[in-house]
């Protein structure tokens, strides 16, 4: 797992270089690792929606008629256009 450490401390010092270029304080580099983390996780929702992230043993995604009203809002695929499909 070495590798993984080293994106890691990679990662780490590219948010602290943002929190230093824009000057902010902890609480708001606290909301920014909040919504940053908050689209990444509809993100692999959206995902899931459209099947593309499946895996084995990963549960199936949803209809496109329960889809959260999120679906689509950043970009990613749409429910209707699962249900369009060939």
């Amino acid at each position: 797992m070495p590798g993984g450490e080293k994106e890691l401390e990679k990662t780490l010092a590219e948010l602290l270089e943002v929190k230093k270029k824009f000057d902010l304080d902890h609480d708001r580099f606290l909301v920014l690792l909040s919504l940053v983390n908050l689209m990444g996780i509809i993100d692999l929702l959206e995902q899931r929606l459209a099947g593309g992230g499946r895996r084995e043993g990963a549960r199936q995604g949803t209809k496109p008629l329960e889809a959260p009203p999120f679906v689509g809002m950043f970009g990613g695929p749409k429910g209707k256009q699962q249900a369009e499909g060939p």
